[in-house]
């Protein structure tokens, strides 16, 4: 598990990503939200609905939109 800042602009990772097939939010968990922090798995792989693969967690793309 890798820690992230959700309210860092450039944070783009598919784990994060609407676009990212994964409804359960399994691949993330909250670690301090109130400031900012999460916990995401770098190695969930998922869909990702905008170009029909497979991406794991740590990859990203310019269509990001944040799911939190």
């Amino acid at each position: 598990m890798q820690i992230a800042n959700s309210r860092n602009s450039s944070i783009r990772k598919c784990a994060f990503c609407r676009n990212w097939y994964d409804p359960t939010n399994s691949a993330i968990r909250p670690k301090a939200p109130a400031v900012g922090f999460w916990e995401f798995d770098e190695h969930a792989s998922n869909m990702c609905i905008l170009k029909n693969i497979d991406k794991p967690g740590f990859a990203s793309c310019p269509k990001f939109e944040c799911k939190i």
